[in-house]
């Protein structure tokens, strides 16, 4: 670490307070070609860092305000020890670049490159995150200038916000129902906003785009938010919910049960993506970039028969109410009227992919089968969301070891159920 150079006219607060207020700034010098600045104005002084090339071109950066008037330290406002480790961290940068200031950089930068270089899973939605969350707050804003306060702001005001349903044709977008659990909600959406924006940083900082990355590296995400609130509908919702669904929507629902397929992956499927031979469903187009296979109960190639009968094989097997292709979000409305009119709980389409998973847990079928099944890449996203359900013979063996204590006046007609 450098040594400090002190100067008794800017070291202390107290000092600085003596100085008279002037626009031409108190230089420092810290090394040849290389010196601090104060500026004392009005509202209080500020620091700026001066580096000047051997054959005499000069470049000048504001540092930030200097701590005149703040008892704390934080990466706005520097104290004098501060200001000088901040400007020979931008000296060593010019070094690297032989004396040239860097081009401008901005957040927007930094999102483009990332998204052009992107190789995940969801490139459709971190590419909709990004746009929708991240590059409004930072337009125009240089990777430098970021700073720890700035990007904690960003993050409590995801945190914050209520959620809404993604905009209609005139742009207008309606809150959603308040959750018991909106405050984890809202933080885990503020954290899956923070993620493509600090990936994005740090991958800058990778390539030497900016010189320093311990703006982004201090901001730590909510933690223990992302607990999966898992829920399944029982064999009476079922029945309920195929009973009440519309006419063009029931399929639908009776597929995702059958195949646990998210909507995005239902929806497209054509008449030659179903195998009713060998009794074998490809979903082509999934989350993960594969295709998927699903091997078909009789009860799901019974149904699939009747929706293929007749058709040409390159026919979406599933439309709308006005044989329309369906869109990336046409579930959310049927999917709500549907839960209302069978008076279930309100859900989305998704939990129809849990209820697949979770039958097939609480019937004892393996993590590996069920991973396979649903398209996860391994089992441990699988145990995450349904080893709970799994016969476990550790709730077997407490519950026969414990026996009856004799305590709980036993009721008629009522049994524990195993």
């Amino acid at each position: 670490m450098a040594r400090i150079v002190r100067n008794q006219r800017l070291d202390s607060r107290s000092a600085r307070a003596l100085l008279a207020r002037r626009h031409a700034p108190y230089w420092h010098p810290l090394t040849r070609g290389r010196a601090l600045g104060y500026r004392k104005g009005a509202k209080g002084g500020i620091w700026l860092a001066k580096y000047r090339t051997a054959d005499g071109k000069r470049e000048q950066l504001l540092l930030g305000a200097a701590d005149d008037a703040f008892d704390g330290e934080t990466s706005d406002v520097l104290t004098f020890a501060a200001a000088q480790a901040k400007a020979r961290d931008w000296f060593e940068a010019l070094d690297r670049d032989a004396g040239r200031r860097r081009p401008r950089y901005t957040v927007e930068d930094a999102l483009d490159d990332y998204i052009a270089n992107f190789s995940g899973k969801s490139l459709d939605k971190t590419r909709y995150v990004i746009d929708r969350l991240v590059r409004p707050e930072f337009k125009n804003v240089q990777v430098s200038d970021l700073t720890t306060e700035r990007l904690r702001e960003f993050l409590e005001k995801i945190a914050s916000r209520r959620s809404v349903y993604r905009a209609n044709k005139k742009g207008v977008r309606k809150e959603r129902p308040v959750r018991d659990d909106a405050v984890r909600v809202q933080q885990a959406n503020a954290n899956r906003a923070f993620t493509p924006l600090r990936a994005a940083l740090n991958r800058a900082f990778a390539l030497g785009k900016v010189a320093d990355d311990s703006a982004w590296r201090r901001v730590k995400p909510y933690a223990k938010v992302s607990a999966p609130r898992i829920r399944y509908f029982t064999g009476p919702e079922i029945h309920r919910l195929i009973e009440h669904a519309p006419d063009w929507f029931r399929p639908l629902i009776q597929a995702a049960l059958l195949t646990g397929a998210r909507w995005s992956e239902i929806h497209r499927v054509r008449v030659r993506d179903v195998d009713l031979m060998s009794g074998v469903l490809t979903f082509p187009d999934t989350k993960s970039g594969r295709p998927r296979f699903v091997h078909l109960s009789d009860e799901g190639i019974q149904l699939f028969r009747g929706l293929c009968m007749g058709r040409r094989t390159d026919e979406l097997v599933f439309l709308n109410q006005h044989d329309r292709e369906l869109g990336t979000s046409h579930q959310i409305r049927p999917m709500r009227e549907t839960c209302e009119a069978a008076g279930v709980e309100p859900a989305g389409f998704h939990i129809l992919r849990h209820t697949y998973g979770s039958r097939l847990a609480m019937a004892g079928v393996p993590m590996a089968v069920i991973a396979e099944a649903l398209g996860h890449a391994d089992e441990r996203i699988t145990r995450k969301h349904y080893a709970h359900l799994c016969p476990s013979y550790v709730r077997d063996a407490v519950r026969a070891g414990l026996g009856d204590y004799g305590i709980v006046r036993k009721q008629a007609g009522l049994r524990l159920v195993r």
